[in-house]
């Protein structure tokens, strides 16, 4: 019975193996844009902010704007000649979450390239918020739809539901306040929601499996990101609100920072770039706070969290480097 189940695991690779690259491309791929080109703008901000080098920032920025485009080249062709593979990945509960990360890519972009080629800026923005909007609307029609089984829920569900969040980052530089506005509060209500039902996962339902579980580090996204959405809005004024959300990214980071080891060691996946955006999102926010509410502890604070973004995107760009190179990035299922 042990030697079937073998032979069965083994011919499942090899039948994986047996399948084109292109129609093995996972569009979870698109974190790799998120976590670089947000570290890419918390770099920025620094510059801006502690007169830290701009060309690391812009260094970052081409990087992610170059694997944005051979990305999105690549899925149009898996979409065009793997449509039933693009299919089944969206019909998955797990990795159909993901799909909204390429939207969020798309505005993180937005959000480095505005200082640098304007127009560029604004038809990343444009797209990317009306495709966000999209996705959010398809998964959570589907999600209410149909009963879920709370046992493959991730905090991966916040991509299509907080990723609303961000879309103020980037929409109201360029003008569109109001836009930027019922995006914000469409994020900021569901996210109330979703924290519930994950938290209620993480603590009473058996524990994610070993790939899902960088995941956990999404949690830091919704007040880190609102933390930056709110002082976009407010001209960089961090009033009560602002502080709240400092304070609640600051704890939870906190308590990933302790929880670190659990969630990242083992076998390398492409999950492990959940772990990055969330960590950009903080820094950038804390750069921001600081500068509303300039002090040593709030200094202290920004460098400290654009120090763990650095060595996090690092970390992780080197493990995926030599997962890419072995083949295994391809052969996720």
């Amino acid at each position: 019975m042990v030697e079937g189940a073998v032979s069965a695991m083994l011919a499942g690779d090899a039948s994986q193996a047996k399948r084109p690259v292109l129609s093995r491309l996972s569009v979870a791929m698109f974190g790799m844009v998120m976590g670089i080109g947000g570290l890419a703008n918390a770099w920025g901000a620094a510059s801006k902010t502690f007169g830290f080098p701009l060309v690391i920032s812009q260094v970052l920025l081409g990087i992610a704007t170059a694997i944005f485009a051979v990305l999105v080249l690549a899925h149009l062709a898996k979409l065009l000649l793997h449509f039933p593979d693009v299919a089944e990945e969206f019909a998955h509960p797990v990795r159909s979450s993901f799909f909204p990360a390429i939207s969020v890519a798309s505005i993180v972009l937005s959000i480095g390239l505005r200082n640098y080629a304007f127009e560029v800026a604004n038809v990343l923005w444009c797209m990317g918020a009306g495709l966000h909007l999209i996705f959010a609307m398809v998964l959570i029609r589907r999600w209410v739809l149909h009963a879920q089984d709370e046992g493959v829920l991730t905090p991966a569900w916040f991509i299509p539901v907080v990723g609303n969040i961000l879309v103020p980052v980037g929409g109201v530089p360029l003008g569109y306040v109001e836009v930027s506005w019922f995006f914000f509060s469409v994020g900021l209500m569901l996210w109330l929601s979703f924290f519930t039902i994950v938290l209620h996962r993480v603590l009473f339902v058996p524990a994610m499996s070993q790939r899902s579980l960088p995941t956990l580090f999404i949690l830091l996204a919704p007040p880190s990101i609102g933390l930056s959405a709110y002082l976009a809005f407010t001209g960089g004024q961090a009033g009560a609100m602002g502080d709240i959300l400092y304070c609640l990214a600051l704890f939870i980071a906190m308590l990933l920072l302790s929880l670190i080891r659990h969630a990242a060691h083992g076998p390398f996946f492409m999950s492990w770039w959940a772990m990055t955006f969330p960590v950009d999102g903080w820094a950038g926010a804390s750069i921001g706070y600081y500068h509303a509410r300039p002090s040593t502890y709030t200094a202290a604070i920004a460098l400290v969290a654009l120090g763990l973004a650095s060595c996090v995107v690092l970390w992780v760009t080197t493990r995926t480097t030599f997962h890419m190179a072995s083949g295994a990035a391809f052969n996720e299922d």
